[in-house]
């Protein structure tokens, strides 16, 4: 049955700082704890003169040998991420009112085993009502099962698999309260859900024969519900990486135009002859202008970092896994 055993990232929970750091912290601090590593990197290397900044560095020659090219490029990947974006967003009228009829039916299989009216249209609370519906319809299976005059092997069978159903549930019950679209998407992270799905397959063919009626339905709609969970995961994923791609593109202009500008003038402050500042300011300026300078790799690899752990933790939509997904949570 399904368990957490299987390299689900609810493993990382145990791992705030990690958890943070791959997935729930904001960006733009996380580059900005590398841009101050690098300060004080920098500092340390001048101070203990394993790197030289003073007349007769190399430092204009850094600055000359394509540091200011390599910054140019920053331009042409904001635009490619750009394109990335907006190659998903646009579309003909037909495109979009069928992309949206399709939403619409999604959450009304959804809403039909709930019995709602509607459903909520944030990711958290509507993750939550997967997940409340999950839990009822594992009880009904159980308690159906528990009163049917069935065999000790198939009750336990059905037992265990109501058991993971309702501690899974539990589980995606907890985005109900939640903000981040990344915390609520954290919590579909793993293979559970293609465990479960394949365990009510197993009983649907294997012993579903010897159940009551009732105890199908429940097992339909729970293998429905799986089913949604398999698709809202990857729905909600398609809204967080667009949205920190975009925010990435907006993030690499911010830091690259000042690490242009700092470069250029660095240029100019380093001449063939010799800086044109105090010896003593060298160090601190060195060190401002390095984390400056590499703000917008800091940045890069802050919001890639998150990009690429929700790719790997949501590669596959079931019912294959392939065994990276079910590898050790970060």
């Amino acid at each position: 049955m399904g368990d957490d055993s299987d390299g689900s990232w609810s493993g990382a929970t145990d791992l705030p700082a990690k958890r943070w750091l791959l997935l729930t912290g904001d960006r733009v601090a996380l580059a900005a704890g590398f841009s101050l590593v690098l300060v004080t990197l920098t500092l340390a290397l001048v101070e203990t003169d394993v790197v030289y900044v003073g007349d007769g560095s190399t430092y204009a020659s850094v600055l000359s040998s394509g540091m200011l090219g390599a910054l140019a490029t920053i331009v042409t990947v904001t635009l490619s991420i750009n394109q990335l974006i907006l190659s998903r967003v646009f579309g003909s009228p037909a495109d979009l009112t069928d992309q949206l009829e399709g939403n619409l039916d999604f959450r009304r299989t959804v809403e039909d085993i709930a019995d709602l009216d509607s459903s909520p249209n944030d990711p958290g609370s509507f993750l939550a009502v997967v997940a409340e519906t999950l839990e009822s319809e594992a009880a009904a299976l159980e308690r159906t099962a528990t009163d049917a005059d069935l065999d000790d092997d198939v009750t336990e069978t059905v037992t265990e698999f109501t058991s993971s159903v309702v501690e899974y549930a539990d589980r995606l019950a907890a985005g109900r309260d939640s903000e981040s679209t990344f915390e609520v998407l954290s919590l579909t992270f793993g293979t559970e859900y293609a465990d479960l799905m394949d365990d009510a397959r197993g009983i649907q063919r294997g012993v579903a024969a010897d159940l009551p009626d009732d105890a199908d339905g429940n097992l339909d709609a729970i293998l429905e519900l799986l089913k949604a969970v398999a698709v809202v995961r990857q729905f909600f994923k398609t809204l967080a990486v667009q949205q920190d791609l975009a925010s990435l593109s907006r993030q690499l202009i911010y830091t690259g135009v000042p690490a242009i500008l700092v470069t250029y003038y660095l240029a100019q402050v380093y001449t063939a002859a010799a800086p044109m500042l105090p010896g003593a300011w060298l160090p601190g300026l060195a060190a401002v202008a390095t984390a400056v300078v590499f703000s917008p790799l800091s940045v890069l690899v802050a919001y890639i970092l998150r990009v690429a752990t929700v790719t790997l933790y949501t590669v596959s939509v079931g019912s294959f896994i392939p065994p990276e997904e079910r590898v050790d949570s970060p």
